[in-house]
């Protein structure tokens, strides 16, 4: 049997977003989300916003800004979605709210323009260790987790390039990942629970004034005409990194859930 010629590598980027995986995500259809990605503009239109009661103006308990920081007694939540452009991560620590439920602190970010997943977790370990941080939950987009199947995977992740870099650097993880993503309505309503809970309510999403992306795509993260939640330009990705967090906390299970590999 002749050998062949060449051996075709396709970055692991250029399988994670694709058509099959966006239709079967709460069966969405592509034209919509293309149409969505496409826009640019932001809006404060309230029947377009994803995130209505997102508040980024006020501080809490008016609004959802906080200048809280990092908490060295408490764990750290790496958030996670995986896209090349933009690439969009960020530092979230979970802590008890007035009412006695969970409230969450996002307290640092890290957005690239363009960025491979090598690229973002060397910047992750930078920033960690800026922090003084040697351990971390990771939570994040688990498709990505995936070894092969649907996206035309074969071997590493973009999960497991994570880890090897962590490794490298001696950054300690523990997987609270889910077996599946949920629906993004599902965990986009989930979310506007916690960023208020109606009249009277607590505001349970608080976000460090220096997270500059964060506040932004909380603000501008906008549906389409089905009511789902739509990218839009560089607006979806980061609030659906910390999402994955803050569903991963509310949906009730205290067990940590380790993925196999």
């Amino acid at each position: 049997m002749r050998e062949a010629d060449k051996i075709w590598e396709i970055p692991l980027w250029e399988t994670n977003h694709s058509k099959q995986r966006l239709l079967q995500e709460e069966a969405m259809d592509f034209l919509s989300y293309k149409l969505g990605y496409e826009m640019s503009e932001e809006t404060d239109d309230p029947e377009r916003k994803a995130y209505k009661h997102f508040d980024g103006y006020n501080h809490y308990p008016d609004g959802n800004l906080t200048t809280d920081d990092y908490d060295s007694n408490l764990p750290v939540w790496l958030c996670a979605d995986f896209n090349r452009s933009p690439h969009c991560w960020a530092l979230l620590q979970v802590k008890k709210a007035r009412n006695g439920l969970k409230q969450y602190i996002i307290f640092d970010e890290i957005f690239s323009k363009e960025a491979l997943t090598t690229e973002q977790a060397q910047k992750a370990v930078a920033l960690l260790q800026k922090w003084g941080i040697w351990k971390v939950l990771l939570s994040g987009d688990n498709t990505s987790n995936q070894k092969s199947g649907n996206y035309g995977r074969v071997g590493k992740n973009d999960w497991d390039y994570v880890r090897e870099v962590f490794d490298e650097n001696d950054i300690a993880y523990k997987n609270e990942l889910d077996v599946q993503n949920p629906k993004r309505k599902i965990r986009v309503d989930k979310v506007n629970n916690v960023i208020y809970a109606g009249t009277n309510g607590e505001r349970r999403l608080l976000v460090n004034t220096r997270c500059e992306n964060v506040i932004k795509d909380y603000m501008y993260s906008i549906v389409n005409d089905k009511g789902l939640k739509i990218d839009n330009g560089d607006r979806g990705h980061m609030s659906d990194a910390t999402d994955y967090a803050i569903w991963r906390n509310e949906k009730g299970n205290a067990s940590p859930m380790y993925v196999l590999r």
